[in-house]
Formats: C-alpha cells, sequence, structure tokens
C-alpha cells in the first residue's frame, strides 16, 4: 500500500540541528553510535541509533557530512537530552557541540536543484531530505507522514519508546541504522546477540484501519481476548503496529474491529 503517485515538499518544523565540530569527532562518534561513522566518506548522509547498555533505544538521528560541517538531524523534543548525553562521553575528546539554529530540514518527493539535498537513507521510497538557511515552505506535511506510515517506518522519536524498545523489533537493521561490522558501541553486544541468536518475537508493521476512528497510541491488538500487540502511530487510515509474530496468521483487531497488516516489500522476515 505504498503510496507512490503523491508528491510531497515541506518542512519538518519538529527537527533540529546540531553541529559538531572538533579534530576528534570521528573517533567520538564511531565508539556510540550504531552506524559506521566511515561511511560518511562514501555518502553524504547516515541514520543512526544511540543505545542503553541494554541495547534499547534511546536516539535515532541523522548525520549529514556537508564540506567541513557535520550536522545531525535529530527531533527537537529529544535534542537537549542527545546532548547531555554527548556531554557525558566527551571526556578531553576535541568534540564542540551546539545547536545550529539556523538550518532548516525539509523532505521532498523529488530532488531539488538545490545543494544539500539528498537521498533518505533509511529507504528510498522515502523521497529525499535536504538542509537549507533559506525559509522552506511550511506545507502540512500529511502527505509525507501518510508515505511514511504505508511504508511502516518510525519517527523513533515519536513512534519508539525510550529504553524500551528493542531496535531489530523495529527493523532498524533494515532500514540501514545498525552496521554489524564495526566496532563496538552502547549496547552493541545484546543488539548482536538478539540478531545472531534469533530473539525476535515481536515486530513494527503497517497496518491499515478497515473502519477509520480516532485509535489512541499505546491501544492493545487483540486476538479474541488475547492481547497482541500495541498502537505505536496513527493518522487515523493507517498506523505503525507492533504485533507479535505468531498472530499475524489470525485476525487482529482494535477496539473490535479489525485491521489488515501490511508487508513492506524492505522488511525480512525468518
Amino acid at each position: 500500500m505504498t503510496i507512490s503517485a503523491t508528491d510531497f515538499y515541506c518542512c519538518l518544523t519538529n527537527r533540529t540541528i546540531i553541529e559538531i565540530t572538533g579534530s576528534d569527532r570521528e573517533a567520538f562518534l564511531q565508539g556510540i553510535i550504531t552506524q559506521d561513522i566511515k561511511r560518511l566518506e562514501s555518502q553524504p548522509v547516515i541514520y543512526s541509533l544511540m543505545l542503553s547498555p541494554q541495547g534499547k533505544f534511546q536516539f535515532d538521528f541523522f548525520i549529514v557530512h556537508l564540506g567541513d560541517l557535520w550536522l545531525v538531524d535529530i527531533d527537537a523534543s529529544r535534542s537537549q537530552a542527545f546532548l547531555q548525553r554527548l556531554q557525558i562521553f566527551k571526556l578531553r575528546s576535541d568534540v564542540s557541540l551546539k545547536v545550529n539554529t539556523e538550518w532548516q530540514v525539509g523532505v521532498s518527493s523529488r530532488p531539488l536543484e538545490m545543494e544539500n539535498c539528498f537521498v533518505d537513507p533509511r529507504l528510498k521510497e522515502l523521497g529525499y531530505r535536504f538542509y537549507d538557511k533559506k525559509i522552506v515552505s511550511e506545507k502540512e506535511n500529511d502527505i509525507y507522514q501518510m508515505r511514511r506510515l504505508s511504508l511502516g517506518v518510525p519517527d523513533g522519536a515519536q513512534d519508539m519508546i525510550v529504553d524500551k524498545s528493542i531496535p531489530l523489533e523495529w527493523g532498524m537493521d533494515e532500514l540501514n541504522a545498525i552496521a554489524w561490522n564495526k566496532g563496538c558501541y552502547m549496547g552493541q553486544e545484546l543488539t548482536a546477540r538478539s540478531r545472531y541468536v534469533g530473539q525476535i518475537r515481536k515486530r513494527a508493521f503497517p497496518i491499515a484501519f478497515k473502519i477509520s476512528a480516532p485509535y489512541a497510541i499505546g491501544e492493545k491488538f487483540c486476538i479474541g481476548e488475547q492481547d497482541v500487540g500495541e498502537l505505536r502511530a496513527t493518522n487515523g487510515i493507517l498506523g505503525i503496529a507492533l504485533l507479535k509474530l505468531e498472530s499475524l496468521r489470525a485476525e487482529i483487531t482494535i477496539n473490535g474491529h479489525s485491521i489488515e497488516v501490511l508487508k513492506p516489500s524492505w522488511m525480512i522476515l525468518s
């Protein structure tokens, strides 16, 4: 149910840019993020996470390489907590961090004739992210959000739960947030164990509601009287549901209404 025929172009007003400078920034970031920072040598933007020591989600963000500038594109609601966490790890490293309010983050379904416009590193179907110091149109981003939900791609800060969500349940490896061949980072051991031992029992799926209604985040999905998951994102038509994999063969309901579970092309189920 990918919505590919409708164009979007809008500013994401909920995003904040953090500028990272200093001679130690590469080594500093490499030791704490899930993606390989060295990928910035061959591509302009990467998507990554920071995890708790227990391997649970804490932050998701993009790192953008613009010449000598390194910018972190992160949800504004998590930016101060992110800065505080980085300060803890910084110690004596030559790294400086500051919020840069001159930049805006935008998304577009088509490439723009401008600098700093890049394919979304998660999925090409999500279009392009662009970074500009000019005022970008603040059109509603409903079409972009519809595209995102139809693909089952989480907005980590909004849809996942800090210190609870397990990255592999949300397809973070398939969405290019995790590098399996890099060195250690916080939460790496438990994340790798989840992958190689096959401990994933739930996955986040895009869903379509058969009856449109004001469903609430956190509402439970059921098979009969059995709880099989919960709603994590919705616009009333589409949503993202965290569901037990064993539940997919039966009819799943929310508030007594059936849903359709969709499997996006990017998702790999063992």
